[in-house]
């Protein structure tokens, strides 16, 4: 018992290393893959077709894990709160494309790029997301239902945000490559996912759901790295010959987050949103799986368009753990508002959390 909490501990505390350490490695991984990929450019333009399957490994390499740890069990309790499931999917699913694509007329980039800007935002949020709403004492219940449901209904949101956007900025979108790569890297890791979580629940309970669970973001983890290393070597001489349009693709993406962030927490404050749900609804509409989307662009032929993707966690990442930090300033601004939002329990646990600190 006692080398089972150590082996948890363990992968906990290597997790914890991943996930704090992203704005080092996530450049890492792209300068190592350049400086591999540009001198064996020829080499690898030879064994696309090896790459093309590698890729959709490792891809499901991360996304399995994710879906193993989701408690589909939740969305029975989804009907209670569908006002907020609304709010949340509306700001997950449709704002995100719209806002980029405003925000990339303000900021001339190349199609390719702006085209990947738009898919970056349009996928389904990461299970990251409901970690993060954990974090801040926030409805981990009501973010599990969105992720899972977010999940399901990009199978339709995703391909349709293509098809507009890929005509507008003449970048080909092949409908069908596109679905079959939807479904294989979400569809099937999803049923696998559930299948896993419910055969060790059923074999070894709790407990050894628990000690599996702890490896389960380090995977995750791992095979984001792995996936941006590949692109960015598989992509070298493009990225070296686009890199100042891809430094711009930053600034949208910045100001995406910033207003995204801002224009939550004003709205949800004015319409009394309670602050457990505010932050469940944000961390699920901000925070996006980038593995779906560098996936669905490789998987559609339009490699320069899996660019941004891969860069998004140098941004969404500091973004999101800053204002998870800032949560208990965000709880002071809802309980000022209206403090029937904050009950006094939730204030009490959040003050002792920063003594802690």
């Amino acid at each position: 018992m006692e080398m089972e909490k150590r082996e948890i501990g363990k992968m906990e505390k290597f997790k914890k290393h991943l996930d704090k350490f992203i704005p080092v490695y996530v450049p890492i991984a792209m300068v190592v893959g350049l400086l591999l990929g540009l001198p064996l450019h020829h080499q690898i333009a030879a064994s696309k077709s090896i790459f093309s399957i590698l890729n959709l490994l490792v891809v499901l390499s991360m996304i399995y894990p994710m879906m193993v740890g989701l408690n589909m069990g939740e969305m029975k309790n989804s009907f209670k709160m569908w006002k907020l499931l609304l709010f949340g999917l509306v700001m997950g699913l449709i704002y995100p494309p719209v806002i980029m694509y405003l925000l990339s007329l303000i900021i001339p980039l190349n199609s390719y790029l702006a085209f990947g800007l738009i898919l970056a935002v349009a996928v389904p949020c990461s299970s990251m997301s409901i970690a993060y709403t954990g974090l801040s004492k926030a409805n981990t219940e009501l973010a599990t239902i969105l992720v899972a449901i977010s999940f399901i209904l990009a199978l339709i949101t995703v391909p349709m945000w293509l098809s507009v956007f890929g005509s507008s900025y003449h970048v080909p979108a092949p409908m069908f490559q596109i679905l079959k790569t939807i479904i294989m890297i979400v569809v099937i890791p999803m049923t696998l996912g559930y299948a896993t979580r419910e055969s060790i629940l059923l074999k070894g309970g709790k407990k050894s759901f628990a000690k599996a669970k702890a490896s389960f973001p380090v995977m995750s983890l791992l095979g984001m790295y792995a996936i941006i290393f590949l692109i960015f070597m598989e992509k070298a001489t493009m990225i070296v010959g686009k890199w100042h349009a891809i430094l711009i693709a930053l600034a949208p993406l910045s100001l995406y987050y910033a207003i995204t962030l801002i224009l939550l927490t004003l709205v949800d404050v004015a319409f009394k949103v309670r602050y457990r749900d505010h932050m469940a609804i944000t961390f699920t509409s901000v925070g996006k799986n980038e593995g779906t989307a560098m996936a669905i662009a490789l998987g559609a032929g339009i490699g320069l368009a899996a660019v941004p993707a891969a860069i998004t966690p140098l941004l969404q990442i500091p973004f999101l753990v800053t204002y998870m930090k800032l949560h208990w300033k965000i709880a002071g601004r809802f309980a000022k508002r209206s403090p029937q939002l904050v009950n006094e329990y939730e204030l009490h646990e959040i003050e002792e959390e920063i003594e802690e600190a």
